[in-house]
């Protein structure tokens, strides 16, 4: 009885080029939402201004972070 060999290597990797553009999308909206409330909490520290600069941070990471996915849906589209 021959062994058949699988071919993982291959069928892992076109998995992960089908995924990769909406993995772009999560790490996009998460990661701005995470970057820009973060600068906003350090700015709350320093101008004492708790917690204005944070929501506006986390507000912007999110308006940002929805831009890019609509942008990344508009490229799969075509």
């Amino acid at each position: 009885m021959k062994k058949q060999k699988l071919n993982v290597g291959s069928e892992t990797t076109s998995a992960f080029q089908k995924a990769a553009p909406y993995l772009n999308i999560v790490y996009s909206l998460f990661g701005g939402i995470i970057l820009f409330g973060y600068a906003g909490y350090k700015l709350d520290e320093y101008f004492n201004k708790r917690p204005m600069l944070l929501i506006i941070g986390v507000f912007t990471g999110f308006i940002l972070g929805f831009y890019r996915m609509i942008k990344v849906i508009k490229d799969l589209d075509r």
